[in-house]
């Protein structure tokens, strides 16, 4: 009983912690987060108390908003996988957005949540800045999200758009409903495509990497200007982006056989 309340605490604990990362340049109120979450009220200020005094969240005296708190970050730091995938993907995302002249973004999948861990911008006067590096959104919520959730099983990924389904309003016109839409045309098409899906006037195309050892989920995407963005430069685009794919893997493999010696 002991171990499986330990284990329900947390699991609580992260969930709140998800749910404060993805608004955490605002902040979210303390009925924020037992809505968001599920939990009773003196359950969530329980646990964030805790969390508190170990500073993985703070909260503002004069709003009392809740923060993500900075051990999160020490932890982060020493968290970090020798193989970086900012550093692993930064040449790949600059190459794609000086040839396309459009917004690039590497983006992670974190549990029924992405990430956007990198972003480029092109040359191009009209950019789709349409999510912040570090910014946590529900997943399928981007184009990058789509394909991530287009690579895993068809329950799993019915489970999770499920979870979402309450979040996915959030984000312009995106509903349950249209993103299985979204995914299922990502299946046939052979890469993600937001054609005017979630912001009307901004689309965008993606596609996800092979699995990586030791590296989360990841997608690389480009965001652009509705008008920018027919078939034919979609399928020229992408190409692009597969191409910088195979670059990608091709240094995850070095790096690892001339860590272990070993190719995987």
């Amino acid at each position: 009983m002991a171990s499986s309340s330990g284990t329900q605490s947390i699991s609580r604990a992260a969930a709140l912690l998800r749910v404060i990362a993805t608004r955490n340049a605002a902040g979210l109120r303390l009925s924020e987060l037992v809505t968001a979450t599920g939990l009773e009220r003196p359950t969530a200020r329980r646990i964030l108390q805790g969390l508190i005094d170990e500073g993985m969240v703070r909260q503002a005296p004069e709003t009392r908003r809740y923060f993500l708190g900075p051990a999160l970050f020490e932890l982060g730091l020493a968290a970090s996988p020798g193989l970086d995938p900012r550093g692993l993907c930064t040449e790949s995302l600059e190459r794609i957005a000086a040839q396309t002249g459009d917004t690039v973004f590497l983006t992670i999948r974190s549990a029924f949540d992405s990430v956007c861990l990198d972003r480029r911008e092109g040359s191009y006067p009209v950019r789709a800045l349409t999510v912040e590096i570090g910014a946590r959104r529900a997943l399928g919520s981007t184009a990058g999200g789509i394909a991530l959730l287009m690579t895993l099983p068809e329950d799993e990924a019915e489970r999770i758009i499920d979870a979402n389904t309450l979040r996915l309003p959030r984000y312009g016109t995106l509903n349950a409903a249209r993103l299985r839409k979204m995914v299922a045309r990502g299946r046939t098409l052979g890469y993600a495509l937001n054609s005017d899906d979630i912001i009307p006037g901004v689309s965008g195309v993606a596609i996800a990497l092979p699995a990586i050892p030791a590296l989360p989920a990841m997608a690389l995407s480009l965001a652009a200007i509705s008008s920018r963005l027919g078939p034919e430069r979609q399928r020229e685009v992408v190409a692009v982006m597969r191409a910088e794919v195979d670059v990608v893997l091709e240094r995850a493999r070095a790096w690892r056989q001339g860590l272990s010696g070993a190719a995987w």
